[in-house]
């Protein structure tokens, strides 16, 4: 294993920040394309994504087609007001701190005639859907608040946080100077939305295997940083010359973590296991390389990166050659290196932030840029293993699960938060355990999930979720596993039968697929409650029923797992 330690901060803070966990992130599908519903499913699975966390939209392929770019009405009507009243609606306005889009997403906002005041996806989501002066766009000179410098606007260097950090604050710890009021404060509602989009599969971007293979060395990434193969190549044009600045001051902080970097004018042909690349470039060939690590992240600064009816070497070519993660401009954004990735991205992934939070403090104006691959690699993260303990089955009396936390490091302090059916109930305690009391539950099926972190200057964190069963009134349900085909040349058309245990019934009943309701009929023994299998695409499905009683109680049953292969969207 592979532990990186001894963490040389610019301003050498006492605080606490923590890598991006799961159950911060918003995952949102494109109902309309089968290949988006796959992406978004392996993601979920992959990354543990409560399953209320996935938000799906039809998005009309005239919109991701071609160019893919749409005008911001369309973005709010079909993208921003949805998913905002999914979010409301579920509860999980405070909860998540950032969006992941899966494929099939248009990747442009037409916010102005001209193009080089136009903004990406990523940047309107970041934006939270306001508008700001096309000249900030076009000049790099609208500042994100949670860029960690240095420009010549931030001559700091900010040491690595999470979003929820710099969305709290980090208080009195980090001292009274006016230059890092906002890090002291927080940025509360004024916290912007980062986001990342899975992969683009549109005409000149990857397959879908290819974006498919890119979530699997996302995963294979945890915990295994190397120390090594992280290049920084240059040459003398302006692509490169304009952040090349930045190359030696970096490989100087990152050998302070017994991290090695080379600075070269030479492409690492043939080279093994790279683990990141910086170039400034219009033409590349990353085929020729070598090959990459799992986690690798590779850019090469050029107009038009992630604008693939241009002639210029496309981001995603990384991502088809091995890397994990990559970016580029959907519009000319000049040889401005406001506009571009950082070297300092690698001194907050090698500090165990994810991919995503490591884009966004090494950007200063983010907004034309795409950000691609899977946001939750942390190669450099040690590993935490957690176990929660506690019964399968609770009545009417109050029970304490209780959490175990393991990781090689020695002498941590732990922090815990729990979440209940995926809402979370108890955050940052230093208290291992979380008390149920089945007065306040329905009966039926319930989870907590405990997540446990490493109170350091980087919360290094894991998981552990625990199933159990209230019954409290005597009521229950299940879904039978005959499932029947229903009419013949219905494509993919199913039943399902509820099963109700006990003397109440239920006035009616619901199939639900995380926060989706399926079908709701009125409760008859005979009853077959109807799901299209490719509605949730090709994946893990877990499909649950609720029983709604007479006196408002609604009881869910233990989940139905299927995997659905070959499904189709029609």
């Amino acid at each position: 294993m592979r532990l990186l330690w001894g963490f040389v901060f610019v301003l050498s803070w006492v605080f606490s920040a923590m890598a991006q966990m799961p159950h911060e992130v918003l995952v949102i599908a494109n109902q309309s394309s089968a290949g988006s519903l796959e992406v978004a499913n392996a993601f979920m699975e992959r990354r543990g994504i409560p399953a209320d966390n996935l938000v799906r939209l039809a998005i009309p392929e005239s919109v991701y087609a071609g160019r893919a770019t749409c005008n911001p009405d369309t973005f709010e009507e079909l993208i921003w007001i949805p998913v905002q009243k999914e979010v409301v609606s579920r509860q999980l306005e405070d909860q998540i701190l950032a969006w992941v889009y899966s494929t099939d997403f248009p990747i442009r906002i037409k916010t102005d005639a001209s193009d080089r005041r136009q903004v990406s996806i990523c940047g309107q989501t970041f934006l939270k859907n306001r508008r700001v002066e096309g000249a900030l766009i076009e000049e790099g000179k609208y500042h994100s608040p949670i860029f960690a410098g240095p420009n010549e606007r931030l001559r700091l260097l900010f040491p690595s946080c999470s979003l929820g950090a710099l969305k709290s604050g980090l208080g009195s710890r980090v001292g009274e100077d006016d230059a890092v009021e906002r890090l002291r404060s927080g940025l509360g509602g004024r916290m912007p939305l980062p986001s990342m989009m899975l992969g683009y599969t549109g005409a000149g971007g990857s397959s879908l295997d290819s974006v498919l293979a890119v979530l699997e060395r996302g995963q294979q990434a945890d915990y295994q940083g190397r120390r090594a193969g992280l290049y920084f190549v240059t040459n003398s044009n302006v692509r490169s010359t304009c952040r090349d600045w930045q190359f030696a001051s970096t490989k100087e902080r990152l050998a302070e973590r017994r991290v090695e970097v080379v600075v070269t004018n030479e492409f690492p042909v043939g080279a093994s296991s790279i683990m990141g690349l910086l170039c400034g470039a219009e033409q590349v060939s990353p085929t020729e390389m070598g090959s990459f690590a799992p986690g690798a992240v590779a850019e090469h600064l050029t107009s038009w990166g992630a604008e693939f009816q241009r002639p210029q070497t496309k981001c995603t070519a990384w991502l088809d050659a091995g890397a994990t993660a990559t970016c580029g401009s959907v519009v000319e954004p000049y040889a401005n290196a406001n506009k571009f990735l950082s070297a300092r991205f690698f001194e907050h992934y090698t500090a165990g932030c994810s991919v995503l939070e490591s884009f966004y403090q090494s950007v200063a104006s983010p907004l034309q840029q795409l950000f691609l691959g899977d946001p939750l690699a942390r190669p450099y993260a040690p590993p935490v293993r957690v176990r929660l303990l506690g019964v399968n089955r609770l009545s009417e009396e109050p029970f304490r699960f209780r959490a175990t936390a393991t990781t090689p490091l020695r002498d941590v302090s732990w922090r815990y938060t729990f979440l209940l059916d995926g809402r979370v109930v108890e955050a940052a305690s230093k208290v291992n355990s979380y008390r149920v009391n089945p007065v306040d539950l329905a009966d039926g099926f319930h989870t907590l999930q405990c997540v446990a972190w490493v109170d350091h200057s980087v919360r290094f964190y894991g998981s552990d979720t625990k199933a159990f069963v209230v019954n409290r009134v005597g009521r229950a349900l299940s879904i039978s596993s005959d499932i029947k085909p229903l009419g013949a040349g219905v494509h993919g058309v199913h039943g399902v039968q509820v099963m109700v245990d006990g003397a109440d019934v239920p006035k009616r009943v619901r199939l639900i697929s995380g926060a989706e309701v399926l079908d709701e009929r009125r409760y008859d023994s005979e009853l077959l409650l109807r799901f299209e299998e490719s509605r949730g695409g090709n994946g893990v499905c877990r499909l649950q029923v609720v029983g709604v009683y007479a006196d408002g109680m609604e009881v869910v049953s233990e989940p139905l797992v299927l995997r659905v292969f070959n499904s189709l969207n029609e």
